[in-house]
């Protein structure tokens, strides 16, 4: 699953360098996002996941953003309920995305579904985001030594968001 990182508050560019960049591909902007204000503030295209910024995480596929909903993570579509917001932190040089509306941080549990559960960032609450070249971002999480794709797992019928191969 391709993510797209959305900072409702991006960090002002204080370089007055030139630099020419591609642009970016039309299906990774989150343009219905792009034409509300949030917050006062109008929401960036996309941002590079950095320690101290606040994430809105949405699929490219489907458009639908990591939402903590009633308890459970799950995959649902902007302007619904539940939070939405993710506050990306650093430890031992590990990403973790702490849920702004009750403080725990996105993981998964002992079956590889994401959860929203934990008060502090443990090895299951340990990420590394990968940048694509076609746009957007990967999105890894710990398991033990190894690095796993967040991605969607369908099981009895159910999808859930889950750590995948």
């Amino acid at each position: 699953m391709a993510l797209h990182l959305v900072d409702p508050n991006p960090i002002p560019d204080l370089d007055s360098s030139t630099a020419y960049t591609a642009a970016t591909p039309p299906e990774s902007v989150a343009a219905d996002l792009l034409d509300e204000p949030f917050g006062g503030a109008k929401l960036s295209s996309s941002s590079v996941p950095w320690p101290g910024s606040t994430f809105l995480i949405r699929s490219v596929e489907s458009g639908h953003m990591i939402t903590l909903l009633d308890g459970q993570v799950v995959l649902a579509p902007p302007g619904g309920r539940g939070y939405i917001h993710w506050e990306c932190v650093e430890t031992k040089g590990w990403l973790g995305f702490r849920d702004c509306g009750s403080s725990s941080f996105l993981g998964h549990n002992g079956n590889g579904r994401l959860r929203c559960s934990a008060k502090r960032q443990d090895g299951w609450e340990n990420f590394c985001v990968r940048m694509r070249p076609e746009g957007g971002y990967v999105l890894l999480m710990t398991h033990w030594e190894r690095l796993w794709q967040v991605g969607t797992n369908l099981e009895r019928g159910v999808e859930s968001l889950a750590k995948v191969r």
